[in-house]
């Protein structure tokens, strides 16, 4: 036997039409998750820590500005009582450019927020599902994975209790796709893969301040570990450990490059606004 063959990775076999039923059902769990959010015509009324008309307002405010031509959109102009609010230059905003595409698409504020929140629980389901699948090739347990992060108190409290927390409810959607993207990314290092990782990072950062603050540590442990194990390409330099390290690193700044208009004004003005209390 040669030192190849002996050298290359056992790769589990996966039921590949079974694994298209387990997908659809981690999809399926998304949509069970946002159901109440569509068993009535009105908007969701939250009381506990946080207050979900506000989400009506960013999106009206950021729709406005968006149909002004204004883009990127910094500015709430009739918040605070009418003199103005910069919201969107502290407080990543992506889904809400979500819900103004569905409003620009002739859905009222109410339901593209709620089609938004639908989508938020997809993604997020799905991706869980597939991060699971891809190391260990068990799609039933990449499915019971998905379940459980769907219906993770956490995410749930951000939307029917908190209410006006979409972007951090969001942030969780992009987590398991980035380290899916990381993931494959370590396995087979290439120009398709390290792109990944800089778009699902780069989501993430553009989604929620905090999460992406908090998350990227974490992030950093994982691919330095996914750097360390051996990948799927040649065994020599192609596959080596640290120009894996380097192209994962290179992909997270790619991230915060995609997403630096939307952080590099947060840091680069601080000094106009109050921020003590935050």
């Amino acid at each position: 036997m040669s030192r190849a063959t002996r050298a290359a990775p056992q790769r589990t076999i996966v039921d590949e039409p079974a694994a298209r039923w387990w997908a659809a059902g981690s999809i399926l769990l998304g949509l069970l998750a946002a159901a109440p959010l569509l068993l009535h015509a009105g908007f969701l009324n939250t009381r506990s820590g946080g207050d979900s008309p506000f989400l009506l307002f960013r999106l009206h405010q950021l729709y406005r500005a968006l149909a002004d031509g204004v883009f990127p959109v910094r500015w709430m102009p009739d918040a605070a009582f009418g003199l103005g609010y910069p919201f969107f230059s502290y407080y990543a905003a992506l889904p809400y450019y979500a819900a103004a595409l569905f409003h620009w698409l002739g859905l009222s504020y109410v339901l593209s927020l709620k089609l938004t929140h639908l989508l938020g629980f997809v993604i997020a389901a799905w991706g869980m599902y597939h991060w699971v699948k891809a190391p260990t090739g068990r799609p039933a347990a990449a499915f019971l994975a998905s379940a459980a992060y769907t219906f993770a108190p956490y995410h749930l409290v951000n939307v029917y209790l908190r209410g006006d927390s979409l972007a951090e409810f969001w942030a969780m959607a992009w987590l398991p796709w980035i380290m899916l993207a990381i993931h494959r990314a370590a396995r087979r290092p290439n120009a398709r893969t390290v792109a990944g990782v800089g778009l699902a990072f780069g989501a993430l950062l553009m989604t929620h301040n905090v999460t992406a603050l908090i998350a990227a540590p974490f992030i950093a442990l994982y691919a330095l570990i996914g750097a360390l194990v051996p990948g799927e390409s040649a065994p020599d330099r192609e596959g080596a450990p640290p120009r894996r390290a380097l192209l994962l690193a290179l992909g997270g700044l790619l991230g915060l490059a995609l997403a630096a208009w939307a952080w590099l004004p947060a840091l680069a003005e601080q000094g106009y606004v109050q921020l003590e209390a935050q």
